[in-house]
């Protein structure tokens, strides 16, 4: 009996490890460098360390890897992209598959909370709110 569940908590572990080590290469395997992460925390060791700003860190990865790479947040992966280019593309032609960000644990409950502002929005909400505030920043706006 002690075996049989020696042996299946050995198998728990071992899946979840393999999983854990699956997610690390999703960017490698998708042809992306990017930094190598650790088993559950990827890169956060890297991007909380007190003695550097999260800024720094990037920009030496951005030296290593070139202007699009991706890392790993714990199980979230995010695509950095620092081509200017690239981002002015993404943000207005392709605008309709880019238009969310990650959440922040800082904000709260930024889709029920009415006084989340546009630079908190997300999804639909944002959307709105660009939609209403962007006139005020035209070109010919900004003119006058």
């Amino acid at each position: 009996m002690m075996f049989l569940v020696i042996t299946v908590l050995s198998s728990i572990v071992a899946i979840i490890s393999c999983y854990y080590y699956w997610q690390l290469d999703y960017w490698k395997r998708r042809g992306i460098p990017g930094p190598p992460g650790t088993i559950f925390m990827g890169n956060m060791y890297e991007l909380t360390d007190m003695g550097k700003p999260i800024a720094l860190v990037l920009q030496e990865w951005t030296n290593i890897y070139g202007k699009v790479y991706g890392i790993q947040e714990g199980l979230r992966r995010t695509l950095v992209i620092s081509d200017v280019e690239m981002i002015r593309e993404l943000f207005t032609k392709k605008f309709d598959y880019f238009h969310g960000r990650k959440n922040s644990v800082i904000t709260g409950d930024v889709e029920n909370d009415a006084r989340v502002s546009l630079f908190e929005a997300q999804g639909v909400r944002w959307k709105r709110l660009r939609t209403i505030s962007s006139p005020a920043f035209s070109l010919g706006s900004l003119k006058k």
